[in-house]
């Protein structure tokens, strides 16, 4: 199921010929950060991540020199928050242009410290290279308990599905950078979950974070633990406010929100029926509250409450016009509102019958 996504395809291309550490517990996909057993008498585990901020740039999406420093940071705190661990720290690596603006440079630097300071961690050290063009990236570093740390494999069919916030801000953020109206932008900040991951081990069955939007990151669960995901009737509810509206304005069905592939970087996990008042507990002592969105189901399929009907979605379809539109941002657009239309004329023709 996996290599149906090209994207994990290639993925599995590009590493077939690498051998995994005898110390590392993951295999590949299963964990949004590598985990590895430095000591091996000690049950203090190594979480290792790496990201980098590079299509964002190119694409004009990210184009405040504050918000890729700080997204720099998120990115790869967001993989430790998904493993449930605590950050230890992180290397930075910048390649700057030769015409990048010195009060950019600041901007830069500020929004790398800001993140930092939001997510009570450190720049360990990192590399300066000059080239033709902006790239940062992270490689950060956590440290988790090995009976405690979660992965992305685990959820069994009559698991709730929750999330650590509303949903849908990355792609409507995303949305408001193309539709190219000063009205329609949107505050796009995200803080990696680090916190609130504290909540989940012992708790959760598997976990994820949103960073490739909802639908990408329930596909992936789907397809790694062979079970499916359907929403309840209210999800919409559970979609960020002012995304909304957005949608609305820009006449785009707001289960777009979902399917997009720029993220809020939320967690998306699972928990088992006699666990869900223990998280609930611990939440709030914790002091956030977890947004159930809907259960894991039996059959591999991805359900929502759509145009008066249970639809099925074609994930792997949509997953995979992102790799299919060669970076072109208005094709991307009108392939999933084809996907829409077909939804809807599907509908249609349920309702008529």
């Amino acid at each position: 199921m996996l290599n149906a996504i090209i994207e994990n395809e290639f993925i599995g291309k590009l590493t077939e010929q690498f051998r995994r550490s005898p110390l590392q517990k993951n295999r590949a996909h299963e964990s949004d950060a590598e985990i590895v057993r430095p000591f091996r008498d000690s049950d203090r585990l190594l979480a290792l991540t790496t990201d980098s901020i590079v299509e964002e740039i190119a694409l004009g999406l990210y184009t405040d020199p504050h918000l890729i420093g700080w997204m720099t940071v998120m990115v790869n705190m967001s993989d430790l928050a998904a493993v449930g661990a605590q950050p230890l720290g992180i290397l930075v690596s910048e390649v700057l242009p030769g015409d990048f603006p010195k009060h950019s440079i600041a901007r830069l630097q500020q929004g790398i410290h800001d993140a930092c300071d939001a997510c009570g961690t450190f720049v360990l050290g990192g590399d300066t290279n000059f080239g033709g063009q902006l790239i940062l990236t992270g490689c950060a570093l956590g440290a988790v308990n090995d009976r405690k740390h979660l992965s992305r494999i685990g959820c069994q069919p009559g698991d709730g599905l929750y999330s650590t916030g509303v949903l849908g801000v990355g792609n409507a953020f995303a949305l408001s950078k193309f539709a190219g109206s000063a009205e329609a932008e949107i505050e796009y900040r995200p803080i990696a979950r680090l916190s609130e991951s504290q909540s989940l081990p012992g708790v959760a069955s598997a976990c994820m974070d949103t960073s490739d939007g909802v639908i990408a990151t329930l596909d992936q669960l789907m397809r790694l633990n062979n079970v499916g995901f359907e929403f309840e009737e209210d999800w919409e509810l559970k979609l960020h406010s002012g995304s909304k509206a957005l949608t609305s304005a820009q006449g785009i069905p707001s289960w777009l929100l979902l399917a997009g592939q720029h993220g809020e970087f939320e967690l998306l996990f699972t928990v088992a029926k006699e666990c869900e008042n223990e998280l609930l507990r611990s939440a709030e002592k914790d002091h956030w509250h977890p947004v159930r969105l809907g259960n894991v189901t039996e059959k591999p399929e991805i359900r929502l409450p759509l145009y008066g009907q249970s639809v099925l979605l074609d994930t792997g379809k949509i997953r995979n016009t992102a790799s299919q539109v060669n970076g072109n941002i208005e094709n991307y657009i009108a392939q999933l509102l084809m996907i829409d239309n077909e939804i809807r004329k599907g509908a249609s023709e349920h309702v008529s019958e």
